[in-house]
């Protein structure tokens, strides 16, 4: 029998990075199209249902080849789509059309790929508006309005202009959830008036436990301005989580990550992530960046210290298959 696929990230995501929109989380590689004009929106769910008749046929585009989240349909029957099917809702917008940031992580991949600097105040996306966009897509009945997951990514959304205008029109139109990556360096004031109409979570990557650590990793000395950040918003009706990206040399190591463990204890965040660090060139071999075997000794450190102080300690599904080949591109 014909192998038959489908992708749950196709089928609902809408991913608005700098230059494309992804239909997927996977910018840069995953299948995409060039950024419309708002009067030309529809032509964005056009493409989404050409992919998923391709992969109801069996046909793998280019760009989704070997993606862990194509999976193979359980059903032989084949999905009825045409030219005059109800065009499927977007349920999930990544927004991350800026690359504007208030510090500059040494991990961080955009600073080299966009040649991103700090800035400090609120200013326009470099690259394009994306508010009469979403204004377009409401108007064209193109979003789920009951079940909208948000996701600000991108740079730091503190010095984006039109974060407050997008957070409004989502909250307007009943969006479901909005999560925030921020560094927490600015306190988001908005953040306090819409977990009491929506469901939020706050997901901070710190990185570190210490002042002198964070300055190393963020480039810029904002430790205590961040700490005290994290304990306003966990007084907050909302989920807040603190992101750990694992930089070799720097933040590697027991220590480290037991005064970030502590720092959590002290600021009362339950929920944690742990990532390692994508951008160390120095990891490269022959194409692949391999895993070193003292990290795992940290995640499972990790794991264990997180279970003894009723911490969630969060790994995420890539993380762990990257984890489980030993490198990134074998």
């Amino acid at each position: 029998m014909k192998k038959r696929y489908y992708c749950k990230r196709l089928n609902e995501t809408l991913n608005f990075d700098a230059l494309k929109v992804f239909y997927c989380c996977a910018t840069r590689t995953g299948p995409s199209i060039d950024i419309p004009k708002p009067d030309k929106i529809k032509d964005i769910i056009t493409k989404r249902n050409k992919l998923i008749r391709m992969l109801d046929k069996g046909i793998i585009p280019e760009e989704c080849s070997g993606c862990f989240d194509l999976k193979e349909q359980e059903n032989p029957k084949p999905l009825i789509l045409s030219a005059f099917s109800k065009l499927p809702k977007a349920n999930l917008i990544i927004v991350k059309h800026f690359k504007q940031c208030d510090c500059s992580c040494i991990y961080c991949c955009e600073q080299y790929l966009s040649g991103r600097k700090i800035v400090l105040k609120s200013k326009k996306s470099d690259y394009y508006d994306l508010l009469p966009i979403i204004k377009e897509m409401y108007k064209q009945n193109i979003i789920d309005k009951k079940e909208l997951d948000v996701h600000f990514q991108g740079g730091n959304v503190s010095v984006l202009d039109e974060f407050e205008d997008l957070v409004n029109i989502f909250i307007e139109n009943g969006v479901k959830r909005i999560e925030i990556a921020t560094n927490g360096i600015k306190y988001l004031p908005i953040v306090e008036e819409i977990c009491r109409k929506t469901f939020v979570d706050i997901n901070i990557s710190i990185d570190c436990g210490t002042k002198e650590t964070f300055k190393k990793i963020k480039t810029v000395d904002k430790f205590e301005e961040v700490k005290e950040n994290i304990k306003k918003y966990a007084k907050l009706p909302l989920l807040l989580r603190l992101k750990y990206i694992l930089v070799r040399g720097v933040n590697d190591n027991i220590q480290e990550l037991t005064n970030y463990i502590d720092l959590m204890k002290e600021t009362g965040v339950k929920n944690s992530e742990l990532m390692i660090d994508q951008c160390d060139s120095e990891f490269i071999q022959n194409g692949e960046f391999k895993i070193p075997n003292y990290y795992y000794d940290l995640f499972d450190f990790y794991q264990r210290k997180c279970k003894e102080n009723n911490i969630e300690a969060n790994i995420w599904e890539y993380i762990r298959e990257i984890l489980n080949k030993g490198s990134f591109f074998k």
